[in-house]
């Protein structure tokens, strides 16, 4: 009953919050949960058999872990709309995440309920004898019949057909070779530079500021002329961004090339596709090899003071590093705001955000060099951060609201800029880092192709309204951004076409979507082909009339030549470093010195990496600390996760003012392992805030031949700072 109740509730949670009708198909999805539960109670009754008091302990972890699982994919359906990918489960091991939307949940009492049930029925249960496992045969059959019955659907969501566990094991990643010549011939203008269209705008005179505004995961659809062009609706929106827009110039259909941000931002920043398939992402790739010539570095060459400004933890997907290597000279990032008006492990809301932004801005703008600055919201990702008295009329859902007290925040600082000056000779750039999409799509296909929708919405010093239609990227923000300066050279190795040019013949673009496991082409003629990663089944998505992101489609097997393109395109972004053993010494902070205010709880200072390791590594983690004052005291938690499995925990570290804590210790990784994360976080237990100054905070990985992955500590040892 416990592990049947499980994903049927999350599932029938799943349909009543998204008001969805129920369907066919929906059966099928009741179906797949009841198989895999029937294998989770086969499980469980195998271990109930040995007659053991350990058998009893282990079938209760495999149930109480199932609950748990279907918990956890609910959660990740409602925000994605997407099957968990077992490829993204060392997030679960990241306090930020955690923090920052596990701790979220919205479910707790049901949860627990379920646990106990489980519980319960761990101490009461009897050894299963031969006409239960009969009946076990006859339901499982049933249950694997009824899927066969009821095909699947792509008009439908992949989580209303099938089980999660079911679809990540059906995932066999793609092995791909290199496509023919004529493909490669057909692909190679992907990944070129083009500025031979006729350009309406620019070059601009007098060198001026650029300011670039990732809103987090807002789409196109959330402005509301943009979406009611395309024959859509959504419930999410952003009024006050949609009528700035139709006062300045408007790219209204913008790939956004993947989910995720430091994938999405790379995109943006790098003038380069990311990695199309979930893979390390090339953001981590470029901190410990030869790094791209970014956008922030060309315009910093050029003379331009360059600044990032996020409310998230730097260190979280290692942006503390990327960012510098990209060529921002200042970064700043959560320990910097003070003022909050709702803060979670994601950092403060956007309205506080941007409060605190602008006096930097305005500090940029009053120098002497011009300058380019990057900012990047977080309220609106997940579980959305806005103070919970604030009101806005006609958003009912947290995520509404979100958004709506983000699109407020946006107005008042765009007022405040003009207001202050800083437009006049600055141009900004407003855009998102990766999109949502549509809440409530049509078709499954559709609301796919939608989180792939993003905007730009681009203020000149000399404002002109211009609506454009024409199917634009985020692969070329900065390849436009330079042509728009007038500048030559340091737009070279930038991919992509300028948005302030005029092309007559169109191209394909492409998209990943790490969440759905899934690689998008969208052809010249608003059709697109979409493929999963394993690319052995591909469609056509084929629009009726020129409403790309439209309600209205028509899907069609795609051609065999449409599959090689998509994965020799998917290749080509694929390459990058394999490992990082040859990496050397590897910084896990960046900062000497960093501030943890009592008020905030449990504060991450290190996390979110992700690294690939090969096999034979010797991982090791070098960490030498110090409490600055006397006044103080502060509790440490450091931990390494592979895979998503915890390697080493060490917690309850206590220091106070004046003590040292040096740590050393070696992980073996015999075989291939993704998903490396080396965290650090603190909490101030004595005093309103605490300093913690660095001596050394680093990973090294040795290429060798490691048998063991058992710990080997090193040193850990506390005592006074002053000793040497």
């Amino acid at each position: 009953m416990v592990c049947l109740a499980a994903p049927w509730l999350t599932r029938a949670l799943l349909l009543s919050e998204k008001r969805l009708a129920a369907a066919p198909i929906d059966l099928r999805g009741a179906f797949a949960d009841a198989s895999v539960a029937l294998l989770v109670v086969a499980v469980a009754g195998l271990c109930v058999a040995i007659g053991r008091w350990w058998g009893r302990a282990v079938g209760l972890v495999v149930v109480v872990a199932f609950v748990w699982t279907s918990f956890a994919m609910y959660e990740f359906i409602s925000v994605f709309d997407s099957l968990y990918a077992f490829s993204h489960a060392g997030f679960l091991g990241d306090s930020t995440f955690v923090g920052g939307s596990v701790r979220h949940m919205r479910h707790p009492v049901l949860l627990a309920s379920i646990t106990a049930g489980a519980i319960a029925g761990a101490v009461w249960a009897r050894s299963p004898n031969g006409p239960w496992w009969r009946w076990w045969g006859v339901a499982f059959a049933t249950c694997v019949f009824g899927q066969v019955v009821i095909p699947t659907s792509h008009a439908r969501q992949e989580w209303r057909q099938r089980h999660a566990i079911q679809a990540n094991l059906a995932v066999v990643p793609a092995s791909l070779g290199e496509g023919s010549a004529a493909i490669r011939t057909e692909v190679r203008d992907v990944f070129r530079r083009n500025l031979r269209g006729e350009r309406w705008v620019g070059p601009l005179s007098d060198r001026p500021n650029v300011l670039l505004i990732m809103v987090e995961a807002a789409s196109g659809a959330h402005l509301p002329s943009v979406a009611a062009a395309q024959g859509v609706r959504s419930v999410v929106t952003m009024p006050k961004l949609d009528a700035l827009a139709q006062r300045h110039i408007l790219f209204t259909r913008v790939i956004s090339h993947q989910r995720q941000t430091n994938r999405a931002e790379y995109g943006i920043l790098c003038g380069d596709y990311p990695k199309l398939l979930t893979d390390q992402s090339k953001m981590t790739e470029q901190v410990y090899g030869t790094a791209r010539r970014c956008l922030p570095e060309a315009l910093r060459e050029e003379g331009y003071v360059t600044a990032y400004i996020q409310s998230a933890p730097l260190g979280f997907m290692l942006k503390d590093q990327f960012m510098k290597k990209a060529g921002f000279e200042e970064l700043i990032g959560d320990h910097w705001f003070e003022r909050s008006y709702a803060r979670t492990d994601w950092g403060v809301d956007d309205k506080a955000f941007f409060e605190q932004s602008l006096e930097r801005v305005v500090e940029l703008h009053a120098a002497e060099k011009p300058f380019f600055a990057t900012l990047l919201t977080v309220g609106t990702h997940h579980p959305f951060t806005f103070p919970d008295t604030a009101t806005m009329e006609g958003a009912r859902t947290r995520q509404q609201r979100a958004f709506r007290w983000a699109d407020d925040a946006l107005a008042e600082f765009l007022t405040a800029l003009e207001r202050r000056g800083v437009l006049r000779d600055t141009v900004v750039i407003i855009t998102s880092d990766e999109s949502t999409g549509l809440m409530k799509a049509e078709t499954a296909i559709q609301r796919l192709l939608s989180q792939s929708w993003s905007f730009a919405v681009v203020m000149l010093p000399d404002p002109q309204a211009k609506r454009i239609d024409t199917l634009f990227a985020h692969v070329d923000t900065a390849l436009s951004v330079t042509d728009l300066l007038g500048l030559k050279g340091p737009g070279a190795h930038f991919v992509g076409r300028s948005w302030f040019r005029e092309y007559k013949t169109p191209r394909r673009l492409f998209a990943g979507n790490t969440y759905a496991r899934s690689v998008i082409m969208w052809e010249p003629a608003g059709s697109a082909v979409v493929c999963g990663e394993s690319f052995r089944n591909c469609m056509r998505s084929v629009p009726l009339g020129d409403l790309v992101f439209g309600p209205k489609r028509q899907v069609e097997q795609a051609s065999p030549r449409d599959q090689q393109l998509v994965a020799e395109v998917a290749r080509l972004t694929r390459s990058g470093r394999r490992d990082m053993t040859e990496a050397g010494m590897i910084d896990l902070l960046t900062e000497e010195e960093v501030s943890v205010p009592a008020a905030e709880g449990k504060k991450l200072l290190m996390g979110g990496q992700y690294l690939r390791v090969p096999a034979g590594t010797i991982l090791r983690v070098d960490l030498d600390l110090e409490i600055v004052g006397e006044q103080a005291a502060v509790e440490f938690h450091q931990d390494v996760f592979l895979g998503g499995y915890a390697k080493f925990v060490r917690e309850g570290v206590q220091l106070r003012g004046g003590e040292r804590w040096r740590l050393s210790y070696e992980i073996g990784v015999p075989q291939d392992a993704s998903q490396l994360v080396v965290q650090l976080y603190a909490t101030t237990v004595v005093g309103d805030v605490a300093a913690i100054r660095f001596h050394d905070a680093r990973l090294s990985m040795t290429a060798g031949s490691a048998s063991s992955p058992t710990p080997v500590v090193i040193e850990d040892e506390v005592s006074p700072a002053d000793r040497p």
